[in-house]
């Protein structure tokens, strides 16, 4: 009877203890690696991105760069990406990536590959204010020394 009664508490407890397992498999599978550094080589490092399916609005995949600026991908049935990523300081990247049933893979990068005009914009825009604040300050300066001379 106490055997009956133990092999009946552990059959209706045997459910819910299983539920709390944790199930793994491991392979080995074709995928993409995208390598993000800054110009001097640095690794894009632990920076956030966001990996999406072509036409679809929610991320496939979400996380940030491994050490050396890596994010790694398996291209499933869709054949076209989207990533997005940025740093904190505002560095970062859009490209849209092709991959063939080959297994050749394309990276075409989008609006974040334009910073140089960008960038020089801002540094016009920026001399153009030290010029405009010079030259109302000489004004005030000379206008000041003519009615100290005369």
């Amino acid at each position: 009877m106490k055997n009956g009664l133990l092999a009946a508490i552990l059959i209706l407890l045997a459910p819910p203890l299983s539920a709390h397992d944790l199930r793994h498999q491991v392979g080995a599978a074709e995928a993409v690696v995208v390598k993000l550094y800054y110009d001097g080589g640095e690794p894009f490092a632990y920076e956030s991105y966001e990996l999406y399916r072509e036409g679809e609005d929610l991320p496939a995949q979400i996380g940030r760069t491994d050490a050396r600026g890596r994010i790694v991908f398996l291209a499933d049935h869709s054949n076209a990406w989207q990533l997005k990523t940025h740093s904190e300081d505002g560095h970062g990247l859009e490209a849209r990536i092709e991959v063939s049933a080959m297994g050749a893979v394309t990276l075409e990068r989008g609006a974040f590959a334009e910073r140089y005009p960008r960038l020089l914009a801002g540094i016009a825009v920026i001399l153009g204010l030290f010029g405009l604040y010079q030259l109302f300050f000489k004004s005030k300066l000379a206008s000041r020394r003519s009615r100290v001379q005369g």
